[in-house]
């Protein structure tokens, strides 16, 4: 199983909203996608300089070749789109396998 890690960061003003598209559009796009197990939005606790917050969204996924697939989709592109605009950095995108 593949873990991959989305790392950016958002306003405050926004985290709300953050979360909501997260819930409407991230989620169940997905959940749709052939060989992903789910996708988690985590927040950071710690004070970030720059006052923004840290976010990480987390998903599981069967393979490499199911992330690519998933990712060069026009539901991918959909479900990120309005996510997107409340990124106050740009993304880091890291894969890690699972050990059993």
């Amino acid at each position: 199983m593949i873990i991959r890690i989305f790392d950016t960061a958002m306003d405050p003003d926004d985290i709300e909203t953050g979360k909501r598209l997260f819930r409407e559009h991230v989620v169940p796009a997905f959940e749709g996608f052939a060989g992903c197990h789910g996708a988690e939005m985590n927040l950071g606790i710690e004070e970030h300089t720059g006052d923004l917050v840290d976010v990480v969204s987390i998903s599981r996924w069967d393979s490499m070749e199911a992330i690519q697939n998933a990712t060069k989709t026009e539901e991918y592109q959909e479900a990120l789109a309005e996510i997107r605009k409340l990124f106050q950095r740009a993304p880091i995108v890291r894969h890690f396998e699972l050990v059993d």
